[in-house]
């Protein structure tokens, strides 16, 4: 007998958290857990318990090294903030609380001693609870619970499979690029080191496109914001939607230079999404942890999945396209300067060359407190 997998669209950490920790009460044979940002403050304590308390047989969690560096936004080694550093030692007392309850715990790509690996990351987002796997936006954060995101959920024993065995990957260091069509999705796994020739046929997806994109992302950046330009220019209706209070402003002043030169139609949100999406013609629904920037194509590990489900791409319109579409705005005058987009594209281009020279190679280490 043939599955059809179910989708299930979360947008809010509210709703996915609801969601998944229901998840994770009932499992029984995994809860797997890999995030680029897991922090001790009231969202992962809370996400972290969850896993602890759940009987599943196989309970591990993946954490890139980047939450030993980066607390709230904020450089550790670069602050004196007390409130900052007492939460950096509250998440090293929740990853031993959970190791100590019997939870595997590594850590993916570690700086190590050579502060330029830290521009490599594993940015994957990825729940796989039993057979329901979780791909999107969403890290384990008090800011990043605040901020708008989305979370999908498929439910699939096959899906679940492909994801399990990516995990794996990660998990034992042993990783590559993966591609497969599994139950109607076309899944990818980007491990860093081959990601240009893996986002091909992505790329290839958005010139192909003959009436519409529809995007949303608070980084996108070259190649993938040069192809919706492209597509713009060949006469499809582009949208990109991208906050305008955004965590990286350098992203924002850069896309007003593009808006400026190209026509591309920006729209600012009121509000910082993290989401990260892009509707295709209204039928192929691009989803994951890939922000379409630079960085995901060189050198961070990422998740990304195409799915062509009617009735998962009408809760998208209606639950998060539709809601952009109404609150967000064209950029004014106030939100373009000429020297802030020159100087933010140069910027841009000097980190993408120096990121393609750095070591990709994924490793991993087991959690010690």
């Amino acid at each position: 007998m043939i599955t059809m997998p179910r989708f299930a669209l979360l947008v809010g950490s509210a709703a996915f958290w609801a969601r998944a920790s229901a998840d994770m009460a009932k499992a029984h044979s995994r809860v797997l857990v890999q995030a680029m940002t897991f922090e001790g403050d009231a969202a992962g304590q809370g996400v972290a318990a969850a896993i602890a308390a759940s009987t599943a047989a196989d309970r591990r969690v993946l954490v890139d090294d980047y939450t030993r560096h980066v607390i709230n936004d904020r450089f550790l080694a670069l602050s004196r903030d007390r409130t900052l550093r007492a939460e950096a030692d509250a998440t090293w007392a929740m990853f031993d609380a959970m190791v100590a309850a019997g939870v595997g715990l590594r850590l993916t790509n570690p700086v190590g001693r050579s502060p330029l690996r830290y521009a490599t990351r594993n940015h994957k987002k990825l729940l796989v609870i039993d057979d329901a796997v979780w791909i999107g936006g969403v890290n384990f954060s008090d800011h990043n619970f605040a901020w708008h995101d989305m979370m999908v959920r498929i439910d699939h024993p096959a899906v679940a499979a492909w994801a399990m065995a990516e995990f794996d990957r990660d998990w034992s260091g042993q990783t590559a690029t993966s591609a497969a069509s599994v139950a109607g999705i076309d899944l990818l796994s980007l491990d860093g080191t081959a990601n240009e020739a893996g986002f091909v046929p992505l790329l290839k997806t958005f010139a192909e496109a003959r009436r519409s994109i529809d995007m949303v992302s608070a980084y996108p950046t070259f190649p993938f914001v040069d192809a919706l330009a492209d597509a713009a220019a060949r006469g499809v209706a582009v949208r990109l939607y991208t906050p305008r209070p955004n965590n990286k402003p350098v992203i924002r002043d850069y896309l007003m230079g593009v808006a400026q030169k190209s026509g591309l139609d920006i729209r600012l949100t009121p509000m910082m999404t993290h989401a990260k999406a892009a509707l295709i013609d209204g039928t192929a629904l691009v989803v994951g942890s890939s922000n379409f920037d630079f960085v995901s194509h060189r050198a961070n590990a990422e998740y990304v999945a195409t799915i062509r489900d009617p009735g998962l791409i009408a809760a998208f319109e209606a639950e998060l396209l539709t809601p952009l579409r109404e609150g967000a705005s064209a950029p004014g005058a106030g939100d373009h300067s000429r020297w802030r987009a020159m100087r933010a594209r140069a910027a841009l281009k000097a980190a993408d060359a120096l990121v393609s020279l750095l070591d990709h190679g994924p490793r991993v280490a087991e959690w010690r407190g």
